[in-house]
């Protein structure tokens, strides 16, 4: 069996170095080159199977260059800085494409297992993200009394919070269902009091857990 050609993409030149250090001696693996954020002609010149991205404490602002990847079918593991950091942009980050998603202080050895994973179709998040995922729902649930449904939205609302989880503002989203930004406002409040959030990303993080987003 071929080794899973991985290329290593962050803007810190340190990062990109360590990473590839970490991961050099994970059997099966096979370092095939470091980039800042030359992405197309990167795959074009070193041709991997899937993508490590260290993307540190700001990772939506890397949100339309990895929607560009999800049209070469290159699965990226994209690592976070810190648990506060991943559920603030957990949401966004899945509905952009990112198949994995750990933190930045994940072994080699749990970096190896997500690669392979996501290279196999799977979508994997780091157990640390997990937990604090749930014990934020158990949170909400404990708040508001009862936890959301799927069903809780309406099929607007479901349109709506999707284009929302795509990091369009009312405007756009106003322009694509032909609905005035008025009434995508009164969509976006209904949408917060049904889910129990307390911003657009606390609702896309409680819909994506729920199934309610469209990956």
């Amino acid at each position: 069996m071929l080794d899973l050609r991985v290329l290593v993409v962050a803007s810190n030149p340190l990062a990109r170095a360590g990473l590839s250090v970490l991961l050099a001696d994970q059997p099966g693996l096979n370092i095939v080159g470091q980039v800042e954020n030359d992405l197309p002609d990167a795959l074009d010149i070193y041709r991997p199977d899937v993508l490590v991205w260290d993307m540190g404490w700001e990772p939506l602002v890397y949100l339309d260059k990895l929607r560009d990847l999800r049209e070469t079918r290159k699965p990226v593991v994209a690592l976070l800085a810190n648990v506060t950091n991943a559920l603030e942009s957990t949401a966004a980050l899945l509905g952009a494409g990112a198949r994995g998603l750990l933190l930045q202080n994940s072994n080699g050895d749990v970096l190896a297992a997500a690669l392979n994973a996501v290279a196999h179709g799977m979508t994997v998040i780091g157990t640390v993200i997990a937990d604090s995922m749930l014990v934020d729902t158990l949170r909400v649930t404990s708040r508001n009394g009862n936890p959301p449904t799927p069903d809780a939205l309406t099929p607007r609302e479901m349109e709506v919070i999707n284009l929302i989880a795509e990091g369009l503002p009312n405007k756009n989203i106003a322009g694509k269902l032909n609905i005035s930004e008025h009434t995508v406002k009164f969509h976006v409040n209904a949408i917060l009091t049904k889910l129990g959030a307390q911003s657009r990303t606390e609702a896309v993080v409680r819909a994506t857990r729920l199934g309610m987003i469209t990956l």
